[in-house]
């Protein structure tokens, strides 16, 4: 049995033993994406006690789907797109018990930003100041609206390129394109928001 996701004819074996029933075919394809879909799961949800749950309904919901997969697209896109159609509406749901931007964070949470974006020194980034810009990053993005969230980290933390972004949410490249360019002009946005506001 083939165990890397990079043997696509026993990929597509495995793919098609599930669709005609054979449940336990699906093992291999769960081992061999079991691991990606969690980091696209940790890096959209940014809740850590969540995210194996929210693995566990994605892996159900492609498995119940799985007959209707038609092998246009690669089973890695396919799976990706449930991942992140499932976490934009648990984000959704989310939203209104969560904050969302830094000027609606308590004065502990903006304090902790801001002595983080303070440690940064001039002149190149050592290994602590370029912790202390990915945490910044991390806050800023973690606040951010489930919309640029999904696009952001797909572009910025999962390094797709544009028309894969393009082919797991369903939509063009300039339509992509538009949405990154907004969803960073709001996130540069946010941030000198409270920079100002100090």
């Amino acid at each position: 049995m083939a165990n890397s996701r990079s043997d696509v004819g026993g990929e597509a074996e495995w793919i098609k033993r599930c669709q005609a029933g054979d449940g336990e075919a699906f093992a291999p394809l769960v081992e061999a994406y079991q691991r990606r879909i969690f980091h696209l799961v940790f890096h959209l949800v940014r809740r850590r006690e969540d995210v194996e749950d929210i693995v566990q309904d994605i892996f159900m919901k492609a498995f119940a789907a799985i007959s209707s997969y038609n092998f246009q697209s690669s089973f890695g896109t396919w799976l990706n797109r449930i991942a992140v159609n499932h976490c934009y509406d648990y984000l959704r749901r989310r939203r209104s018990s969560r904050i969302s931007y830094f000027w609606e964070m308590s004065e502990e949470g903006q304090r902790g930003i801001e002595s983080t974006a303070r440690s940064r020194e001039p002149g190149g980034l050592s290994n602590e100041d370029r912790l202390a810009l990915n945490d910044l990053t991390s806050k800023l993005l973690g606040r951010a609206p489930a919309e640029d969230r999904v696009i952001l980290t797909l572009k910025e933390i999962e390094e797709k390129s544009v028309e894969e972004i393009a082919e797991i949410l369903g939509l063009k490249s300039s339509t992509v394109k538009v949405r990154l360019h907004r969803a960073r002009k709001r996130m540069v946005k946010d941030l000198k928001k409270w920079q100002e506001g100090r």
